[in-house]
């Protein structure tokens, strides 16, 4: 299996990208991952002085990072903030971008979270976007859902195994739908989530309900899952549906929802 080697944060130094860096952190700390700290200068949208900079970066390693063992590495990039984070994930071998989101209520969206929102649209490394009032710092329980429609490579989840495996996670992994009728290939898709997870699988779970998001919120309250997987396919013809229903995932979470890019199989 892959290591997870190198972790990327990026911070506007705003309360929710500092929630964010302190799950990174300890993540980094668990899995002995390099931590990546970014901000991006944008000149044309109202950019902090050097200094503030410099004293904010200053300041992260003062409350966050004394004493730490971590291999941390503070990067300052002027320039557009997504093309920029993608310059970065290309030059350092980024394997997870953590990036803050609020949590709560999907009124947020129009202000605050459009860049973690343009990354789960078009994912250039696993994501893990972390809600603003998001307190779990350790990862027992996972679920991941299925739509049974993508089988992924172990290569292409080797993040999310790599998590698994250092946390000694449990995976549930559950599937909405609207009827009672299985879906196709079932079995088979089981049959490869026990292969990929064949040390940390729990179970396997057919949820009927009309609505993804309500269901999948309960399911999460019921099995006490501290993070929620999704597959997102890397394909030239996207699905706008799949990609908005993690989207508002995303918004309406109390907990870390990864989102992990593969390629399109069946």
């Amino acid at each position: 299996m892959q290591d997870l080697r190198n972790i990327l944060v990026p911070t506007d130094f705003s309360p929710n990208a500092t929630n964010a860096l302190i799950y990174g952190i300890n993540l980094a700390e668990q899995i002995d991952a390099h931590l990546y700290i970014a901000h991006v200068q944008d000149d044309n949208k109202d950019p902090l002085a050097t200094e503030v900079i410099e004293d904010r970066f200053e300041q992260i390693k003062h409350d966050f990072l004394f004493r730490r063992t971590l291999r941390t590495s503070l990067i300052l990039r002027h320039g557009q903030t997504a093309a920029e984070l993608e310059s970065i994930i290309k030059d350092k071998g980024i394997d997870l971008m953590i990036m803050g989101m609020l949590g709560g209520s999907r009124r947020h969206e129009a202000n605050f979270g459009s860049l973690t929102t343009y990354f789960i649209n078009d994912p250039k490394c696993a994501l893990i976007s972390i809600p603003g009032d998001c307190r779990i710092l350790t990862i027992k329980q996972i679920a991941l859902a299925s739509d049974y429609t993508m089988v992924p490579v172990e290569s292409e989840i080797y993040t999310l195994s790599y998590i698994a495996g250092s946390f000694s996670s449990k995976f549930h992994v559950f599937t909405v739908q609207k009827s009672k009728s299985e879906p196709e290939g079932k079995l088979h898709i089981e049959q490869n989530f026990k292969n990929l997870f064949r040390y940390n699988l729990s179970s396997f779970h057919a949820i009927d309900a009309p609505s993804v998001i309500s269901a999948t919120r309960e399911f999460i309250e019921k099995n006490n899952i501290d993070l929620l997987a999704v597959f997102h396919m890397i394909n030239p013809q996207k699905d706008p549906v799949k990609r908005s229903v993690s989207k508002q995932l995303a918004f309406v979470l109390r907990i870390p929802l990864l989102v992990v890019p593969i390629q399109c199989k069946f």
